[in-house]
């Protein structure tokens, strides 16, 4: 079923294969699950302003986890772009974090 046809190549036909490729229940697989559900959940408390704990940064360490074990996934997939993103999103956590408890950086 042909659904696009790209201009640069209009003679040929691209299909849009919906067919599950990726494995489950590996260990990437519930990794890469909990780290979204994680940053979910972070993304909830910061959009909703939620504080469960005011003297701890909660959000800042549930959006670290998150990307942490994003980056563990990035590793595992040998995956330099989230290598990349992940490593800079952890970076800035862990300074928000240090910063909140030392008021360093």
């Amino acid at each position: 079923m042909s659904i696009y046809k790209c201009n640069k190549y209009p003679e040929k036909d691209f299909d849009m294969n919906l067919n599950k490729i990726t494995p489950l229940h590996t260990k990437d697989w519930y990794v890469k699950w909990v780290s979204s559900v994680v940053l979910i959940a972070a993304q909830l408390s910061t959009a909703m302003g939620v504080q469960l704990f005011p003297e701890y940064p909660l959000t800042m360490v549930l959006y670290l986890v998150g990307i942490l074990g994003w980056l563990l996934v990035a590793y595992w997939w040998h995956d330099r772009a989230l290598m990349i993103l992940n490593s800079i999103g952890a970076f800035i956590m862990a300074s928000g974090i240090i910063k909140f408890y030392f008021g360093v950086l």
